[in-house]
């Protein structure tokens, strides 16, 4: 923390981590994905998590999906449901790599099997910053752009200064508001902010309980997340 520099906002963190899984809405990290890591002088790491709940649910006789562009149906099968996520990672990892090459920052990428979020924050390293969009419905059919105020949950002991600076940081380089966000009453208190980009120390959390509240933050958020993991 203590090489953080707060005129610039850079964090003293290693890796940009983005989370996508089959869900389309995941891709919308891309948007300003470079400008995250640029600022805070992070590479980018995408992880791609084959949902194991999607998976299992393949294996059970008779299960089916609606497919959302045709509105028809098909029947769930292991192996092609395999498949399908294969492919979607190889599009996410190249696509990855054309804007590493044009953002001239590392990278990485793998794919991992499991739960999205769950995934991304246990792989977090101290320093690490999390950027994910996850699946909800106000997002559907609306073009995945930062349009919003760049809001911050202000962490715990407001001692975070690092934070603050590379959110107000990612604001001016967006052209957006920064707006510091002094009280957190749960994830329904964020559903209704019209935020272009939520920032969140996962210290805000009570992880030792459940994943259940940073669940259920993330799937009430209107807008892409950007969490710090803890040492950030």
């Amino acid at each position: 923390m203590s090489r953080a520099a707060p005129d610039t906002g850079k964090l003293p963190c290693r890796r940009l981590l983005l989370g996508f899984n089959h869900h389309a809405e995941c891709r919308a990290v891309f948007d300003f994905a470079a400008d995250v890591s640029r600022i805070a002088d992070a590479e980018l790491t995408g992880i791609f998590v084959e949902d194991q709940d999607l998976l299992d649910m393949s294996r059970l006789p008779f299960s089916m999906e609606l497919l959302a562009a045709s509105r028809q149906t098909r029947n769930l099968d292991f192996e092609s449901i395999e498949r399908d996520l294969r492919a979607i990672a190889m599009q996410m990892q190249n696509a990855l790599r054309k804007l590493a090459e044009r953002a001239q920052r590392h990278y990485s990428f793998h794919t991992v099997r499991g739960h999205l979020l769950r995934t991304l924050v246990s792989q977090a390293d101290p320093g690490d910053l999390i950027l994910l969009r996850t699946a909800c419905d106000p997002w559907r059919g609306v073009k995945p752009a930062v349009s919003g105020p760049v809001v911050l949950l202000e962490p715990p002991g407001s001692g975070n200064g690092a934070l603050a600076a590379l959110a107000r940081a990612i604001a001016h380089d967006l052209k957006q508001d920064f707006i510091l966000l002094k009280t957190y009453h749960g994830p329904e208190s964020v559903r209704n902010l019209r935020a272009g980009l939520l920032i969140a120390s996962l210290s805000i959390f009570d992880t030792d309980s459940s994943w259940s509240e940073i669940e259920r933050f993330a799937e009430a958020a209107p807008c892409p997340v950007l969490l710090a993991s803890a040492g950030a």
